[in-house]
């Protein structure tokens, strides 16, 4: 028989485990084939969740959010549906505490627990094995679906108890019971939160990973003359394969020693039994069947590596799986897991897959998170659908965008985001994407976010916020401050501006910027029926700023229409000028009026005047007294402008040294530590107007 020497196995199975697996070229075609999936799931009154809708990838689905969010419903829920065709579950709606209760009224009223599963069609074999949970589209002959239903519900008997009742059905009516076989053409496993890996990848252990790996194996390869023999693995072979062990122990020595053993026993039965009714017993290694052997395979880790030991194999060491800790056992706990679906699935077992793996981010560090995570991100065509739990920032910020299904608590419901569903553009996702760090991810698992243009913002508001209110603890509260180190807003607003409650987040945003009011540049001079050309227009800006009529930031901070602006060389072109600075000089920036664009849905937009250095001097005096000292401190050189000139020239003269020696993250850190270790500071200090809407906004939601 030709095959093929393509290696399809799951990166973990080739490293942890040493058997071989080939396929044919029609083993290839059918590995890559278009398997159905479940396309949503919808959820009604189960647990902490009153009615949810999700929406689900092919390949893997990332479901993350706070604790308590309902990840763990959900990952229940699937399994109580997926294990329809088993005779024995470990999950299922088993009291009254499973049914939501709505807390906001106080209600005798249980409500049924509903689950309503609805599964793409890719291949027309989809059908014929789920015939009945086929559902037509009555307004489209050629639209259908394969759709499972559960309700549970209680009734008060005859003796006043509660009992369970519960009523299960495939496709659209009610009634329609599914078959048995088809049932069991759904597989799934699951990787509970708090696995025991060492104890699942033991010999004789119940579930073994490994051994239900081997059980399902219908061939193998071994080494011929020339290449690689396949060798058909059906009964008559296990049967084969066994006798071989057997013989190997039914030597005299062997047999002898177990005899020995044997006799030992049974005579101090003998001597501590009542004579008619003394004991006997029989003794051997085990009963030589394959399902027998295969259930004390080691899983086991080579101390030596390959290139070490050579050929010299007979000297390989080995760790048991003991001797690993959490991390390395749970990888490969994984590893077993996914080789045994994927042979499962070759072999044509049962027709849909599924894994199911709650916090995959247990007992491993960052980087374990990342290489493992990385790798459940590439199976997207590995034939089975995958769904995961998480409240690690460092896999969420790991995951592709359109994986990502976010929960977030709201009034007595839990509520789904995906931004596969969202408005972002594939330009604001690339743009996240890169961006995303585990810091910046860990906005969707906050209360609420502020967007901040720089480290100075991102150093002071949580002080300011303790300043505003006594109750507005950043952590406290729950809230993420994502220094978004620029002006890039719109790709994270989008999560929460849409006016479409189901495309975006529900928790809420500000944004903080500044509106770099009056910002000029010379292209605005430029006017060909005055002869004003690029160059002439960079000498007329050259002369406002040496007139210290523009700053250095290059913003208008010195212009009265009413005064002549004195530029000796341009009269001719003064009243033009005047009138650039007039329309410039109370315009905000196109990038401001970019951001106040993004206003809506969750999201508000707080201008500071100017910059968010200049709103904190001109918010009060002492705030301004106080900066100029400890600017001071840092800079005890420094000469500012005379302390008769206004609040706004001061904070104008302060912004350009900040400008000009590049210390603002400094400088920040200063007012932060005199607020925090001052009670006078903290008790006159004035937070701006526009900071404190956006954290009311965020906090308190108004």
């Amino acid at each position: 028989m030709q095959t093929t020497q393509t290696d399809s196995r799951p990166k973990f199975a080739k490293e942890l485990f040493s058997f071989p697996t080939h396929y044919t070229k029609d083993e290839i075609i059918i590995y890559q084939r278009n398997i159905m999936y479940l396309e949503t799931l919808c959820i009604k009154k189960f647990r902490s969740i009153n009615n949810i809708t999700l929406d689900f990838n092919k390949g893997v689905n990332i479901i993350i959010g706070e604790n308590n969010a309902g990840k763990s419903a959900i990952i229940d829920a699937l399994r109580i549906c997926l294990s329809i065709g088993k005779q024995w579950r470990d999950v299922g709606i088993r009291n009254d505490e499973d049914f939501y209760i709505d807390t906001s009224e106080i209600s005798e009223v249980i409500e049924p627990i509903e689950f309503d599963l609805y599964f793409k069609i890719e291949e027309a074999e989809d059908r014929f094995y789920f015939n009945s949970m086929v559902s037509q589209d009555e307004g489209n002959p050629e639209a259908q679906s394969i759709q499972m239903h559960f309700k549970y519900f209680l009734e008060t008997n005859v003796k006043g108890n509660k009992v369970m009742r519960w009523s299960i059905w495939g496709g659209d009516l009610e009634g329609q019971q599914i078959k048995p076989e088809e049932a069991q053409q759904i597989y799934y496993s699951y990787l509970a939160p708090l696995r025991n890996a060492e104890q699942e990848l033991k010999p004789y252990t119940k579930e073994n990973k490994v051994t239900s790996l081997f059980r399902e194996i219908t061939k193998y390869f071994k080494e011929g003359e020339d290449e690689k023999q396949e060798v058909k693995l059906d009964q008559a072979k296990k049967i084969e394969l066994a006798q071989k062990l057997e013989n190997v122990i039914n030597d005299e020595d062997w047999t002898g020693l177990i005899k020995t053993g044997e006799n030992s026993i049974n005579e101090h039965l003998k001597n501590s039994d009542i004579n008619s009714k003394s004991s006997k017993i029989n003794l051997r290694f085990l009963e030589y069947k394959y399902e027998n052997i295969i259930k004390g395979v080691l899983t086991r880790k080579p101390v030596y590596s390959d290139e070490l030991i050579g050929d010299e194999i007979l000297r390989q060491k080995f760790f048991d799986i003991t001797q690993n800790g959490l991390g390395e056992n749970n990888l490969i706990l994984a590893a077993a897991v996914l080789g045994d679906i994927e042979n499962r699935r070759k072999e044509k077992i049962e027709h849909y897959y599924a894994l199911l793996i709650e916090e995959p981010e247990a007992h491993l560090h960052p980087h374990k998170q990342n290489t493992f995570f990385n790798y459940l991100n590439c199976l997207q065509d590995f034939g089975a659908q995958i769904f995961i739990t998480s409240h690690s920032p460092t896999i969420t910020a790991k995951s592709k965008l359109d994986n990502l299904i976010i929960l977030q608590k709201t009034t007595n419901n839990i509520a789904a985001f995906t931004i596969k569903n969202s408005e972002l553009s594939n330009k604001n996702k690339a743009y996240l994407r890169k961006f995303l760090d585990v810091t910046k991810s860990q906005l969707f698992f906050a209360n609420g976010a502020i967007l901040v243009e720089g480290i100075s913002e991102a150093l002071l508001l949580p002080v300011f916020a303790r300043l505003v209110n006594a109750t507005f603890e950043i952590d406290k509260n729950g809230i993420e401050i994502v220094n978004i180190n620029g002006v890039a807003f719109e790709p994270f607003a989008k999560l929460f501006n849409s006016v479409i409650e189901a495309k975006r987040l529900h928790s809420r945003c500000s944004i903080m910027t500044d509106d770099d009011k009056g910002q000029l540049a010379p292209k605005y001079f430029i006017n060909a029926e005055l002869e004003i050309t690029k160059e002439k227009a960079q000498k007329i800006f050259n002369s406002l700023r040496d007139k210290e009529i523009i700053d250095s930031t290059n913003r208008i901070i010195n212009f009265n229409l009413e005064e002549d602006l004195n530029l000796i060389d341009y009269q001719v072109e003064e009243a033009f000028i005047k009138q650039v600075l007039t329309d410039k000089v109370d315009k905000i920036s196109d990038r401001a009026k970019i951001a106040t664009e993004l206003y809506g849905g969750n999201l508000k937009v707080e201008l500071a005047k100017n910059t968010f250095e200049y709103e904190l001097m001109v918010a009060d005096n002492f705030n301004c007294w106080l900066m100029r000292l400890i600017y001071m401190k840092m800079h005890p050189k420094t000469i500012f402008c005379s302390s008769e000139s206004s609040i706004e020239l001061k904070a104008f003269d302060l912004l350009n040294k900040l400008n000009s020696n590049k210390d603002k993250s400094e400088f920040a850190e200063n007012i932060a530590y005199f607020i925090d270790n001052s009670n006078l500071v903290k008790n006159k200090f004035k937070v701006p107007n526009y900071i404190e809407r956006a954290l009311n906004w965020v906090i308190l939601g108004v």
